[in-house]
């Protein structure tokens, strides 16, 4: 197993969640044991009356490192295109759900995919699970991203493998969209069949995902609602609240505060609201009242997206606010920038003991707090035994 994946993302608590890198895995030694990451698998082998631990990742091509998401500063796609849109069909909707089932549905249809991995939630129990869909029944029915964390790449080798799909959508987090990006431009020939087999990536707008303990704890025994009562979970435009809708269209609202104790460690590293690195994101966020933002960020998604609208399973328009959308894209780089001053200090720790890293800590704290640079300033000699 990588190093880096124990050191950098593991133990800083920046792990996204996605579950490639068990799924990539060629040795198949990482699980999920319910943490907040995956763990390797302690092997070990008796010859005679001695035992040893075997080291599983021997002779291994890291697979798992290729496809980490958070061991990759991203560059945005550029919006290509910004749309309102609503779902058409047998039910006008504009929530951001009906409007994926919609490019999905008609996507399945028009034969560009075969097959959907996406996060759904299990109607009986309300436990989020990854699901495999390959008709556009089951892409009808399914409820869609609940905002509750489950390893989404737990069934992209049965997709690729077991049922030998060849265009398959990835619908889940906008960290599931990077993680895409990721395997797509690894070089590994390992990782070619995932390459040649994903063909669209649609992230929904996220602010954190949580984990599914918040049913039992908030809407179970502080709010007494009962599973079996719950149609779907929504995070308000603004997410400052969300909301549990009931069969009977009953619709109890809690503060997102109430939940964020219940949020996925990993999310508070990430800097990517908006779906940057996915073919379509989808959200409420800028969109009129009764519509979903579409953002097209790439000529994939465009594709999908007129097959949609020519199937007349999606209404556009261009009423969106993207002025807002410019607030969360500069809410991201406020946590962006509170990710690079917590690696400063994890570089300035390392510097205590590693000379080597002194000069680039020292570049780094320059560059966030733009340190002037005194150039008149006579050079002093550094004569202590630290050289500092």
């Amino acid at each position: 197993m990588s190093k880096r994946l124990e050191l950098e993302i593991w133990s800083q608590d920046n792990c996204a969640g996605c579950g490639l890198c068990v799924a990539a895995c060629s040795k198949q030694v990482l699980y999920w044991n319910g943490g907040n990451h995956p763990v390797l698998e302690k092997r070990s082998k008796t010859v005679g009356y001695t035992q040893g631990t075997l080291d599983s990742c021997s002779f291994c091509q890291v697979f798992c490192e290729d496809v980490c998401p958070r061991l990759e500063r991203w560059t945005p796609f550029e919006p290509l295109k910004i749309l309102a849109a609503q779902a058409h069909g047998p039910v006008k909707s504009g929530a951001p759900n009906d409007v994926i089932r919609s490019i999905l549905a008609a996507g399945r249809s028009a034969g560009l995919l075969d097959g959907v991995v996406m996060l759904d939630l299990d109607p009986w129990d309300l436990k989020p699970v990854a699901r495999v869909v390959s008709t556009v029944e089951e892409i009808v029915d399914s409820v869609g991203p609940q905002y509750l964390w489950a390893p989404i790449f737990d069934v992209l080798n049965a997709a690729v493998y077991d049922r030998a799909m060849e265009n398959i959508a990835v619908v889940g987090t906008p960290c599931a969209a990077q993680a895409v990006r990721r395997i797509k431009a690894s070089p590994k020939t390992h990782l070619k069949k995932y390459q040649e087999a994903i063909r669209l990536s649609i992230a929904v707008f996220c602010t954190g995902a949580y984990r599914p303990e918040l049913i039992d704890e908030i809407l179970v025994k502080r709010m007494g609602i009962s599973r079996d009562q719950v149609k779907r979970l929504e995070v308000s435009a603004d997410h400052e609240q969300m909301r549990a809708l009931l069969w009977d269209g009953e619709e109890h609202t809690l503060p997102r505060q109430l939940a964020e104790s219940y949020t996925l460690t990993g999310c508070g590293s990430c800097n990517d609201y908006l779906g940057e690195s996915a073919d379509l994101a989808v959200g409420t966020l800028g969109a009129p009242e009764g519509s979903s933002t579409v953002i097209i960020r790439t000529h994939v998604g465009e594709v999908f997206a007129r097959n949609a609208v020519q199937m007349n399973l999606l209404a556009t328009s261009l009423d969106v606010d993207t002025a807002i959308l410019e607030t969360a894209a500069g809410e991201k780089d406020r946590r962006q920038r509170a990710q690079a001053f917590k690696d400063l200090q994890i570089l300035m720790l390392d510097a205590l003991a590693d000379p080597v890293q002194r000069g680039e800590a020292i570049k780094q704290f320059t560059r966030l707090y733009r340190t002037p640079t005194r150039s008149t300033a006579p050079e002093r000699s550094r004569n202590s035994c630290t050289g500092c």
